[in-house]
């Protein structure tokens, strides 16, 4: 019995003495490497892990190589993303973050205005989607043209240049996109029909990594502690100019 209380012991010291190496792609304003403190979900989960006496390292990367180096276990954890079914067979899924609200968008010289999504099943639309990225299935069933780009500053700009009809996206990253590298297309790109999605956004730990799952226990227990403490605030006004 001895024995097994050192070992313990020494597991959560290893534990609390290791930096965790978390894995992110740029999702501006949610995290960003050039944003203050590489942005708000960051922010907060080094808020959430500082109260457990935790620290922890960000690494961005491109979305595809993030996403894998959590499934290999490369890396503990992975932030920002979408709860996706067959991501569930390699990820643990703590509790959110916060919402994301996903929204179309389209240029005000070609306009295109609908209340539901069967609407949009009359004309053959070209949509831009972000390649890697979790969709509601409704929007694969839709009878659209997809184009695939590796982000959403992509994704938007096609919107721009007329080369897409239809964009999606969340709609914080939107924003902050049109007001910061997009500014001169501010007012020529805005949201359009109802909100198509609203998403819990994770901290997602990877099932392949041996710390994960005691990791994952740390930052529900800071989750619970800021809470209480009154410090849990899901909003984004400093990062949006």
């Amino acid at each position: 019995m001895r024995c097994l209380y050192w070992f313990l012991l020494l597991a959560s010291f290893v534990i609390n003495a290791e930096q965790l190496r978390i894995v992110s792609s740029e999702f501006v304003p949610h995290n960003g490497e050039h944003l203050p403190q590489q942005g708000y979900a960051i922010e907060l989960v080094r808020r959430i892990f500082a109260l457990e006496q935790q620290e922890v390292r960000f690494e961005f990367l491109p979305w595809p190589r993030a996403l894998k180096q959590a499934k290999d276990g490369e890396a503990v954890a992975i932030v920002s993303l979408w709860y996706d079914k067959a991501r569930a067979e390699y990820l643990h899924y703590p509790t959110p973050l916060y919402q994301n609200i996903v929204r179309f968008y389209h240029h005000t010289r070609q306009p295109i205005h609908f209340q539901q999504l069967s609407e949009l099943n009359k004309t053959k639309l070209r949509l831009g989607i972000v390649r890697g990225y979790s969709y509601h299935p409704s929007l694969k069933s839709a009878p659209f043209t997809f184009f695939e780009v590796h982000s959403d500053l992509e994704s938007l700009k096609m919107l721009a240049l007329g080369r897409v009809d239809l964009v999606v996206m969340e709609q914080k990253v939107a924003e902050y996109l049109l007001a910061t590298e997009l500014a001169s297309f501010q007012n020529q790109i805005s949201s359009t029909g109802p909100i198509f999605e609203e998403k819990p956004m994770y901290l997602a730990f990877s099932k392949a990594h041996p710390a994960a799952a005691a990791l994952q226990q740390k930052f529900e227990q800071g989750m619970q502690r800021l809470k209480q403490q009154q410090r849990f605030e899901p909003a984004l006004p400093k990062y949006l100019p």
